[in-house]
């Protein structure tokens, strides 16, 4: 007996009665079912998630940067005139009815130019692949400057006469609020090429001094004209804006903008007209009027550089780029408070003095015989307190920059920086808006934040302040001083002339600072801010009055009744600032704590 194969035993023995080429095509055609399903489920399409596509580049959004670049005038003409309200005699002559010289009139060039830079906050709205439209504002300081003059020759009734007039004039700040329009093109929707138009605004300071000199006589009749205030009018221009690829939320401009001020009209002052020139021969400096009108236009030239973001959209998780959180959208997440070293706040504050008002001195008299001011001496004197004189000092609205780094998420060092513009009026018996001037005044902060009220987070501070003055300037403005009785020119009512070709200084001023505030966070990187300082400023202003006294001759200087005083006020200003902005954290994935 022979026995089968183990195979074929095994076979049949589990497949009973199934002969052995039926079994072995049924196991080929298993086998070519299953491979033609495993290639049919390679070919089943996969379901994960594509990648996300490249977001779409938009110029929609809020937008705020610096620029700086250069302002230079159009070419335009000073205009003026000058005429004589009185007639004198020329020195020996006897006879005839008084005449009044010759007048003229002028045109000259003015060269107004120097550097302008300042920053820009707006927002664009763009409504298909190639328009845009938004609204930007901006304000800038500038040095820019113009110096005109020129000199006629007359000759009259009175011989050759020389009439001069000097011109200065300075932009000091301006700004605009523009409309904008901007076209980009689908195959570059990072350039945009843009028109832009709106209203402007700035300080306007025009410096005139008038004179006529005759040679003859030797007398000159002289006068001065001032305007420093602010001046409307209209901007336009256009540029180019590009945001890198690299850095979409950044983008680079270069702008022209012209601006147009309008027109500024000073008319003189008389500093001498009416009085004797010459004792002994009856002659007395005529009076004049003479204006000058000013235009104010001029181009800039300027580079900038822009951040944009826009808190309008979908709020993002608060540990993606710190997106402001939309008011539309879904609920904002729970507040995360991480820790982020670096603090930037923009804001906007108002300068409020507490006191400002200041004592005034005379700080040594310029002619012996004229005495202290205000009081009862004979003597030359020393800080002798003026009468019933005193200052005050403007409020202002500025902008403002806070820079912070948190050693701990407590503790925070800040620095504060700004530029403010205060007028210091004279009251009493100086009733004078008398001078004006810029004021930087940094400070320097040691912050406690409290942490434990959540999204809440007030603060308390202290610091110090260092405070200069810069393009100081005086008015011209005629008061009288009164002495009191007994004094040794009391009743002679000299009147005081503030000069502007005389000088004004501020002194610095050290003092404390203190400080609350608090922020409330949007979410770890956005806020809002509102902040109360008190800064301890007390600068002392000098300054020279010139005093011409017709009542009192013998007190001038030979040929000319004036008599120079210098006038120092002690001034405390002591400030509230009331501040309010918008808070940005960041760095938080660079840094840990520093305690």
């Amino acid at each position: 007996m022979t026995s089968a194969p183990l195979s074929s035993t095994v076979i049949a023995e589990f497949n009973p009665g199934v002969p052995m080429k039926n079994f072995v095509r049924g196991t080929l055609a298993a086998l070519m079912v299953g491979s033609a399903g495993a290639a049919f489920a390679a070919d089943l399409p996969v379901y994960k998630a594509p990648p996300p596509a490249p977001p779409v580049f938009t110029w929609t959004g809020l937008y705020g940067g610096v620029n700086i670049g250069y302002a230079f005038g159009d070419s335009s003409r000073e205009t003026g005139g000058l005429g004589y309200l009185t007639p004198f005699l020329p020195a020996g002559v006897t006879f005839g009815a008084p005449i009044a010289p010759f007048g003229s009139a002028w045109s000259v060039d003015q060269n107004l130019h120097g550097v302008a830079g300042g920053g820009q906050l707006g927002y664009n709205y763009q409504f298909n692949p190639w328009l845009v439209l938004g609204v930007e504002a901006d304000i800038q300081a500038t040095d820019a400057v113009s110096h005109s003059n020129t000199a006629i020759g007359l000759v009259d009734a009175f011989g050759p006469h020389i009439q001069s007039i000097n011109s200065t004039k300075n932009v000091d700040w301006f700004g605009t609020v523009r409309g904008r329009i901007g076209l980009t093109l689908p195959s570059i929707p990072n350039v945009m090429v843009y028109g832009t138009g709106g209203f402007a605004y700035g300080q306007v300071i025009n410096n005139v001094g008038f004179a006529d000199n005759f040679l003859t006589q030797g007398i000159s009749s002289v006068g001065h004209g001032y305007f420093d205030n602010t001046k409307v009018g209209w901007a336009a221009g256009g540029g180019i804006e590009w945001s890198p690829s690299m850095f979409p939320s950044w983008s680079l401009k270069a702008e022209y903008l012209y601006v147009d001020l309008g027109n500024t009209t000073v008319n003189s002052i008389p500093l001498n007209g009416g009085f004797p020139a010459l004792a002994g021969f009856g002659v007395t400096t005529p009076i004049f009027a003479a204006t000058h009108s000013s235009p104010t236009r001029f181009h800039t030239v300027r580079a900038g550089i822009n951040w944009h973001f826009d808190p309008f959209a979908a709020i993002a998780p608060s540990s993606v780029a710190g997106a402001l959180p939309s008011i539309k959208g879904p609920p904002p997440a729970a507040f995360v408070d991480s820790y982020q070293p670096f603090q930037v706040r923009l804001k906007v504050a108002g300068v409020i003095p507490l006191a400002g008002h200041g004592t005034v001195f005379d700080s040594g008299a310029g002619y012996p015989g004229l005495g202290s001011i205000g009081v009862l001496s004979g003597l030359t004197g020393w800080n002798g307190v003026v009468a019933n004189a005193s200052t005050n000092t403007s409020t202002s609205i500025i902008p403002m920059i806070d820079a912070a780094y948190y050693l701990t998420k407590n503790w925070a060092i800040e620095a504060i920086c700004c530029v403010t513009p205060h007028h210091i009026q004279g009251t009493g018996t100086i009733a004078s808006d008398f001078a004006r001037a810029w004021l930087f005044p940094p400070s320097v902060m040691a912050q406690y934040h409290f942490t434990n009220f959540g999204a809440f987070q007030p603060y308390v501070g202290v610091g110090v302040n260092f405070t200069t003055f810069w393009n100081v300037r005086v008015n011209n403005d005629t008061w009288s001083i009164p002495f009191p009785a007994g004094a040794p020119l009391a009743g002679l009512g000299l009147g005081g002339v503030f000069s502007s070709f005389q000088y004004a200084t501020v002194t610095p001023s050290w003092g404390a600072v203190g400080q609350v505030g608090f922020d409330y966070m949007l979410n770890e990187h956005w806020g809002v801010n509102l902040d109360f300082k008190y800064v301890g400023m007390h600068p002392t202003v000098h300054s020279t009055v010139v005093s011409f006294a017709p009542q009192a001759p013998g007190l001038g200087f030979p040929g000319s009744p004036a008599i120079f005083i210098p006038v120092k006020v002690s001034l405390p200003i002591n400030p509230i600032v009331v501040s309010a902005g918008l808070t940005y954290r960041f760095g938080g994935s660079l840094l840990s704590p520093l305690f």
